[in-house]
């Protein structure tokens, strides 16, 4: 059934996914009609969200605003060498078949967002925080390093998702800020975003990131470990053959690959027999292959 509910938004108008996002707001279909506008950008559309921005209902402003987040439209299929559409049928590659989208009025939409961050409605200014997450704009950082302090717990993990598309300085004070937050998906999202979103690498990002290699939440642990591992962090091999039991997670296997230490060989192939094909899921062989291809030397052979 839920097949068929989203193949049918596929046929809604968009006025009609517009009053189904209303209506659904706090649920899952809401969402779903908004993601099937994301893929209608158009001139059409964006008047329309923009003159709901301005709307004195919340409600309407915030949905205007989780649309203009991800607004996207579809590029016109490519012609191969004959003059035909590639999209009409190249069953030798189904990429081709794949449609192609791109951001639609980046900057229009970036002016809504920033509007919305200074909304007195909670629900618009976390919906401008997720779009300005996707569409980065310089002039957001400061209204998000307020955020970042709010009691709801929410808007700082919106706050810490958002950050980790910043280059600024600032946003990277931010993110370790936030990686110590009391929620532990905020502290998961900001030590992601330290550790493997970016490469910059400073004595205070491996402050942040030592810290939470002990954090009694599994994910941050594992975020931790993976952004110190690709900083080639002194003595981290020796702690992550500790961590290379029968029991351990995708995290663990990622670190090695980043670390590609042969001292990993070993234990990397002891996991290797320890686990059954039939007892480990075939993405995680697939991750353990990856990470023992990374560490085994080159000979050269």
């Amino acid at each position: 059934m839920k097949r068929l509910a989203r193949h049918r938004l596929k046929s809604f108008s968009d006025e009609r996914l517009i009053r189904h996002a209303l209506r659904h707001w706090h649920a899952d279909a809401g969402w779903r009609a908004i993601q099937a506008l994301h893929l209608r950008g158009s001139p059409e559309l964006l008047a329309t969200i923009t003159a709901m921005s301005a709307s004195p209902r919340a409600r309407r402003r915030a949905v205007a605003l989780a649309i203009a987040g991800q607004l996207m439209h579809r590029l016109p299929a490519k012609a191969d060498e004959h003059g035909d559409p590639g999209n009409r049928g190249d069953h030798h590659d189904p990429a081709s078949l794949t449609p192609r989208y791109e951001m639609h009025a980046e900057s229009a939409t970036q002016q809504l967002l920033l509007r919305g961050l200074a909304d007195p409605h909670p629900d618009v200014v976390r919906a401008a925080v997720l779009g300005l997450g996707h569409r980065p704009h310089g002039a957001s950082v400061d209204a998000l390093l307020r955020l970042a302090s709010s009691t709801d717990r929410q808007m700082r993990w919106q706050v810490a998702v958002a950050l980790g598309s910043y280059e600024e300085p600032e946003a990277i004070a931010g993110l370790i800020r936030l990686s110590a937050d009391s929620s532990d998906d905020v502290r998961d999202w900001a030590t992601f975003g330290l550790g493997s979103l970016r490469d910059d690498d400073s004595p205070e990002i491996r402050a942040a990131l030592r810290r939470n290699l002990d954090d009694p939440d599994l994910d941050v642990r594992g975020e931790a470990l993976v952004g110190l591992a690709r900083r080639r962090e002194d003595g981290l091999v020796e702690r992550l053959i500790a961590r290379l039991t029968p029991d351990c997670h995708v995290y663990e296997l990622d670190a090695a690959e980043a670390l590609a230490d042969p001292r990993l060989v070993g234990p990397l192939r002891a996991l290797a027999d320890a686990r059954t094909s039939g007892a480990a899921d075939p993405y995680w062989r697939e991750r353990l292959q990856d990470a023992l291809d990374a560490c085994v030397p080159f000979t050269g052979t």
